[in-house]
């Protein structure tokens, strides 16, 4: 569900040119494979090394979750222990816009190493990224940085800080709220907060913050995906407060019913962990609320987290370039005999293997 609002007011700094399309299977519609529970992980090299043939220390699974209330919530999740893979790299990338199977073809082609899995990532408007990537410690597209609140009388321009999920020069995950400055040129800074905002009292800060806005700090994270909002840290739940600090409610994420998720989150000891849910009826499943989606982080063990975009750009694409769930733009509510419809995303993040 893309942040409708935000999308078009923003001004983004840059984009990237991205490569030519492979020829080994472009197609927007697969069929989805039978489901399976085994995601058995063994070996101890950088190869094919686990009887499903993903690498040595990549699991992926699938899960169904039993909800409060009545009604199941089913997707897929990914664990990647860079520790015992060293060769395992977490890679966001940003485009003019591509479906996730687009990203894993383009990425083998590209010769950066072997994708294994691939989500979508941040929200966007049309083919335009309004969140935060970062690349090779490069800014590649900016978070928003402005909009405007039109529950008040009269209308608030508000600048949020939202949630962001980076990798730092020592290979260690950390998720920070980051603003890129206008006084550094744009670039990331840290926050220990989403700092003055707050739409439930309908709160926000008068003014951006800047580099010297007490408790910044650049960020330099190598590479880093943005979206909102902060679901995990510390190991707590801090999906609901966060959710109207990061002012999503108005931005249409609709955090406090159950819907398609996308998250990302790592947890003590380094690893790091990608949960895909379906919604909407899709096989069944009713989704998650941004809280249930934390909780499922935290079951994983997550310490920190964050939200990427959700509804119909939920989508987990694993080994050979294929979904695994049913995004939710899929027509009929079945796997069997569907033909799967991904959206173009302008961000995606790629779980690959280094040559």
């Amino acid at each position: 569900m893309k942040n409708k609002r935000v999308l078009w007011s923003i001004l983004l700094a840059a984009f990237l040119v991205c490569g030519a399309t492979v020829s080994c299977g472009n197609n927007e519609h697969q069929t989805p494979p039978p489901l399976s529970g085994d995601g058995g992980n063994g070996g101890d090299d950088g190869g094919s090394g686990n009887e499903d043939g993903y690498p040595a220390g990549l699991v992926v699974e699938t899960f169904t979750d039993e909800l409060s209330g009545g009604g199941e919530c089913l997707g897929f999740y990914a664990v990647a222990d860079l520790k015992a893979n060293p060769k395992l790299r977490f890679r966001p990338k940003f485009s003019t816009a591509k479906t996730p199977t687009s990203y894993f073809e383009d990425f083998a082609a590209s010769g950066e190493g072997t994708p294994c899995v691939v989500v979508n990532g941040g929200y966007f408007g049309g083919t335009t990224s309004v969140s935060l990537l970062i690349e090779e410690g490069e800014v590649k597209s900016l978070a928003a940085q402005s909009d405007v609140y039109r529950e008040t009388t009269p209308e608030t321009t508000y600048y949020p800080v939202r949630a962001a999920f980076g990798q730092m020069p020592d290979g260690s995950f950390e998720t920070a709220w980051v603003y890129c400055v206008k006084d550094e040129g744009g670039r990331p800074y840290a926050f220990p907060s989403p700092l003055g905002n707050d739409e439930r009292t309908q709160t926000f800060m008068t003014a951006p913050p800047t580099s010297l806005t007490e408790g910044g700090r650049f960020w330099d994270a190598e590479y880093a995906i943005g979206a909102g909002p902060m679901l995990v840290l510390g190991g707590e739940n801090v999906a609901e407060e966060n959710y109207w600090k990061e002012v999503f409610e108005h931005g249409g994420v609709s955090g406090m019913s159950r819907h398609p998720r996308t998250a990302i989150g790592a947890t003590e000891d380094g690893k790091l962990v990608i949960v895909v849910c379906d919604g909407r009826g899709k096989r069944g499943s009713t989704g998650f609320t941004l809280p249930e989606l934390a909780d499922k982080l935290i079951s994983l063990g997550c310490v920190r987290a964050i939200n990427l975009d959700g509804g119909g750009s939920s989508t987990f694409v694993g080994k050979d370039g294929t979904v695994l769930n049913m995004p939710s733009d899929t027509p009929g509510t079945s796997p069997e005999g569907a033909e799967i419809v991904q959206r173009r995303v302008p961000t995606a993040v790629v779980i690959a293997l280094e040559e």
